[in-house]
């Protein structure tokens, strides 16, 4: 599965090089894209300035952009709340939190006894090491990560970010076994610097279950795999 990325900035689409803000390889319409990609049986959206902000921020926006999706969407970026989560669960069928289960375990373990067949944990993956509060800070390595996971339950979904390529097309990249991770989540995602359709399907092979894309479907460069 192709699963279409939309990161919010400013009321802007936009994908970063490597998370960076002010370094873009694409800015864009987050609304156009939302109909563009509404056929898409998931995509994917973050708040990059709510990841920074530690709330969420872009609420309108991306409210209209789950509303052109019919809610098919897994939403991330600055949920470190109940309150945020309630919100990001009223506008997409998913819930993407990064920092919490590292920076807030007990709220964390209380929303997966309550919200856990919704919840999605994003393994943002730089030098090794696990990064949180918006990719600025390493919290974990991540074999340490995935044992903290494994404490809370089993997750909806794991989404695996490899932070190094990610808005470079460098090409898929990962450097432990995604065998390691089914015990962890009931779906496995893979993101970060996917190029082509061969990306695609390297990922695929290595046992994820859908591949998150942004760059590489707005230049038209997975025409070969992708309808939208």
């Amino acid at each position: 599965m192709i699963i279409p990325s939309i990161d919010i900035e400013g009321g802007r689409a936009v994908k970063r090089v490597q998370g960076r803000r002010g370094e873009y390889v694409f800015v864009g319409n987050p609304l156009a894209l939302a109909e563009r990609f509404k056929r898409a049986p998931l995509v994917h959206v973050v708040d990059l300035d709510g990841a920074e902000a530690g709330r969420p921020v872009n609420v309108s926006m991306i409210e209209k952009v789950a509303e052109i999706l019919g809610g098919r969407c897994q939403l991330g970026g600055g949920i470190r709340s109940e309150e945020a989560l309630k919100w990001a669960l009223s506008a997409c069928q998913t819930a993407v939190v990064g920092t919490m289960p590292f920076k807030q375990p007990e709220l964390f373990r209380m929303l997966m006894a309550n919200y856990g067949d919704r919840l999605a944990a994003s393994l943002d993956v730089r030098q090794g090491q696990v990064a949180v509060e918006g990719w600025r800070e390493a919290a974990a390595s991540v074999e340490e990560a995935l044992e903290a996971l494994r404490g809370f339950g089993r997750l909806a979904a794991l989404i695996v970010t490899a932070v190094d390529v990610e808005g470079t097309g460098a090409g898929f990249r990962l450097s432990f076994d995604a065998a390691s991770l089914r015990d962890v989540a009931e779906k496995i995602f893979y993101a970060g610097g996917i190029r082509n359709c061969h990306d695609v399907q390297l990922a695929l092979r290595a046992g994820f279950d859908g591949v998150i894309v942004g760059y590489a479907l707005y230049r038209g460069d997975l025409k070969e795999c992708a309808d939208f």
